[in-house]
């Protein structure tokens, strides 16, 4: 967010914030939104983390007639449960910025210690203020409970929400999403996996669904909070090619996010599937998927084959009359892993029509010699670079999950905007 964004964002809301002037750390007297903007940017985390906390703490985003005390402890910093609060840390200036170098001195520590001064670590259980036992699945909540160590939720505190069940419902409501991109799958603590789709989460129902689809994408283990900030889309059922009947009796082959119609039972049985490949589905499961062309004989073998030109050493995926160049030895191994090649002349291979290189999948972590040592993540076809190697390890990525690309394999995706230290806790 941008100094105006921010704001722009307090006029929107019809916020007092928009148009009163509070004193700086310094007493200087400024309106709130340069306050919050050039904390964050001080402490290099997102002013969204700022104005969520400011939220929680005291309502002051949207309370019409605060008090002097709101104001007095906004973020509620400096004021440890049971002890009230601290009076050199009084103050609105003083609280944003204490709270944004608090939040970085968390991060920090977090980095380099391995945990925070409370003791809040990734993947360390520990107990809540309430006594809720919580297993920070990365940085970014090790530092929100560092700062604020109560759930909150419904079955604690008299069934009151608060402290950071507060938060993840205030972040979800004004911002939407969570920090990851688009085709990342995210692991819930119940087991479950997520992929992440057009800023929403789609549960996969199936182990054949899962273990088909998931390939090569970065797995984040999160709590069930940090999945609950992404609104829930249509589950994923089936495996890619799963043969699907829909009530009416009509089969479909499920290529991609499409479902291909089976012309007819001779087309079925000359492909080559057999009867126990068939899966049931709901006219409600199969909505999910859009309608592509109808299977047919003459489309050919649907899953296509893997062709070496041999003159050329040129790799193809051939799907009916196109051929697809595969330009990477290591895409190749991640897209058709045990796929046998088939080798076939130029000749041969001319008269095929020449569709666009094959791309990497979304939810891949990528690089490439040129661009070593930045890493990026492909998601909605562009490779977004993370601001900074803290960046991806803060957001639960790990450094083994990098796939090791040509240039020309990576410079297929056009470059996107940054996963920034600064957008994300």
């Amino acid at each position: 967010m941008t100094l105006a964004d921010v704001q722009r964002f307090l006029q929107e809301r019809n916020s007092t914030l928009a148009s009163t002037y509070l004193p700086d750390s310094t007493g200087a007297l400024k309106l709130p939104a340069e306050i919050l903007w050039f904390a964050a940017q001080e402490a290099t985390i997102s002013p969204k983390v700022l104005l969520t906390t400011l939220q929680k703490e005291q309502r002051l985003v949207t309370d019409q007639k605060p008090t002097a005390r709101q104001i007095e402890v906004a973020m509620g910093y400096g004021c440890p449960d049971g002890t009230g609060c601290t009076d050199r840390f009084r103050g609105f200036g003083k609280q944003v910025r204490g709270a944004a170098l608090q939040f970085r001195g968390y991060l920090d520590d977090l980095v380099q210690r391995g945990e925070t001064i409370a003791r809040w670590a990734v993947g360390r259980t520990k107990t809540t203020g309430e006594g809720v036992a919580v297993t920070p699945q990365n940085a970014a909540t090790a530092a929100l409970y560092s700062y604020t160590p109560w759930s909150g939720g419904r079955g604690t505190n008299g069934g009151r929400v608060g402290g950071n069940t507060s938060f993840v419902r205030i972040w979800r409501e004004w911002f939407g999403t969570g920090a990851w991109p688009d085709g990342t799958i995210l692991h819930g603590p119940d087991g479950t996996y997520w992929r992440l789709e057009g800023g929403k989460r789609r549960r996969f129902t199936a182990a054949s669904a899962y273990v088909a689809r998931i390939g090569p994408a970065a797995i984040i283990p999160v709590t069930q909070e940090e999945i609950e900030t992404y609104t829930e889309a249509a589950p994923i059922r089936f495996a890619p090619y799963a043969i699907v009947e829909d009530p009416t009796g009509i089969r479909w082959l499920i290529v991609g996010d499409a479902r291909r119609k089976i012309a007819s039972r001779e087309v079925y049985r000359r492909l080559g599937f057999h009867p126990e490949e068939v899966e049931s589905g709901t006219a409600e499961d199969l909505a999910a998927y859009r309608i592509g062309d109808p299977l047919t004989i003459a489309a050919g073998n649907p899953r296509g084959d893997l062709i070496r030109e041999r003159e050329t050493k040129r790799v193809f995926h051939v799907v009916g009359s196109t051929k697809y160049p595969v330009v990477d030895a290591e895409l190749q191994r991640i897209l058709f892993a045990d796929t046998p090649l088939t080798v076939r002349t130029t000749k041969q291979l001319r008269a095929l029509n020449v569709g666009p290189p094959l791309r990497v999948p979304d939810g891949m972590l990528v690089t490439s010699p040129k661009h070593l040592p930045q890493v990026f993540i492909i998601s909605r076809g562009e490779r977004r670079p993370f601001g900074s190697p803290r960046t991806l390890e803060l957001l639960g990525y790990a450094w083994t999950s990098v796939h090791h690309l040509s240039n020309a394999a990576l410079d297929l995706h056009p470059l996107g905007a940054p996963i920034d230290p600064a957008e994300t806790p």
